[in-house]
C-alpha cells in the first residue's frame, strides 16, 4: 500500500513540475514521428488555441502547408494523408462554431476517417486537452528532449557549407531530372479518374455535413489548391472538380477560383512553402472581404 501512495506522490509531483516546464520553457521545433501524430497535435491545437478562430482551412497535405500566423483568426485545419471530410466531420463535432470554412476540393474523393474524427472529438478527450496541456501530444517528454538536441545542435554546430560550383549544377540537373520523372509518376496515379458513385456519394455526405454546419452559421468557401497544371487537368482533378462544381455550384456556394496565378510546385501535388503563402495570402483577402 505505502509503494503505491509513494509511486503517486512521485507520479503527482513529476506532472506537477513538468507542467511547470513546458508552461514557461519550450523548444523552437518540436518534431512528429508520424502523420497521424502531426494530424494529432494540428486537431489538439485546433480545439484548445483555435477554437475562437472565424476562418478554419480543412484539406489535405496540399492545404497543410499554409500557415496562418497566430492570432490572425485563422487556423488551418487541413490533415496530412487525409481529405476536406475528416476536417469537416472534426469541425461539426466539436464546439467551434467559425465565421467561415474553407474547403479544399483537391481531395473530396477521400472518405473521412472515422477512427480519427470520433478519438479527436470525444468530450474527455477534449477536456483533457483544454483543462491539462501537459497532456498534448507535442508536449511529451520524448517530442520536448528531441526538440531541445535539434535546437542545440542548429546553434552550435551549424556550418555554412560552399559547394562547388560545378557541384552546385550537377546537383540542380539532378534535381530537375528527379522532379520530372516523380511529375510522369504521378501523372499514371492521377490519369484514371475517380469512380463517379464514389464521388456522388462524397457529395451526398458532405451535403449533410454542411446543412449541419450552415445551421449553426458556419458559411463554407470552396477553393482548389494549386498543383502542376499536368495535374489539375488530369482525369481524376477534373472528375473531382467537375462534381463538387455541379452539386455545390457558384451560384449558390461562394468558390474562390484563382486560374491567372501560376505556382511553383515542389513535386508535382504540393506548394514550394513560400508560393503555399502567397496563395493563403490572397485566399485570405478573398473570404475576409465577405461580412
Amino acid at each position: 500500500m505505502k509503494f503505491f501512495i509513494r509511486l503517486s506522490l512521485f507520479f503527482l509531483t513529476f506532472l506537477g513540475l513538468y507542467s511547470g516546464f513546458v508552461y514557461f520553457v519550450s523548444p523552437q521545433k518540436i518534431p512528429k514521428q508520424s502523420w497521424w501524430q502531426h494530424n494529432r497535435v494540428r486537431v489538439e491545437s485546433f480545439l484548445t488555441e483555435g477554437r475562437d478562430s472565424k476562418y478554419v482551412i480543412v484539406g489535405s497535405s496540399m492545404s497543410d502547408r499554409m500557415l496562418p500566423k497566430q492570432n490572425s483568426g485563422w487556423f488551418n485545419l487541413s490533415l496530412v494523408g487525409e481529405g476536406a471530410l475528416t476536417g469537416l466531420s472534426i469541425l461539426k463535432n466539436s464546439d467551434t462554431s467559425p465565421k467561415f470554412v474553407l474547403i479544399e476540393v483537391n481531395q473530396l474523393s477521400v472518405k473521412e476517417n472515422e477512427k480519427f474524427s470520433k478519438e479527436n472529438t470525444d468530450p474527455f478527450f477534449i477536456f483533457t486537452r483544454r483543462n491539462f496541456p501537459v497532456l498534448k501530444s507535442e508536449k511529451q517528454p520524448l517530442n520536448y528532449a528531441v526538440g531541445f538536441v535539434i535546437q542545440f545542435t542548429d546553434r552550435f554546430f551549424a556550418a555554412e557549407i560552399k559547394q562547388d560550383p560545378k557541384e552546385k549544377n550537377e546537383a540542380l540537373e539532378i534535381s530537375k531530372r528527379l522532379k520530372h520523372e516523380h511529375l510522369e509518376e504521378v501523372k499514371r496515379w492521377y490519369g484514371a479518374a475517380v469512380e463517379q458513385k464514389k464521388l456522388n456519394d462524397r457529395m451526398t455526405y458532405l451535403s449533410s455535413i454542411l446543412k449541419e454546419l450552415e445551421a449553426k452559421g458556419v458559411r463554407p468557401i470552396f477553393f482548389e489548391m494549386p498543383m502542376h497544371p499536368e495535374i489539375l487537368a488530369s482525369a481524376k482533378e477534373t472528375r473531382t472538380r467537375e462534381t463538387v462544381l455541379k452539386n455545390f455550384p457558384p451560384s449558390q456556394y461562394i468558390w474562390f477560383i484563382d486560374n491567372k496565378d501560376i505556382y511553383e510546385d515542389s513535386d508535382a501535388l504540393h506548394l514550394a512553402y513560400p508560393e503555399a503563402d502567397r496563395f493563403l495570402s490572397k485566399l485570405k483577402e478573398y473570404a475576409e472581404s465577405f461580412p
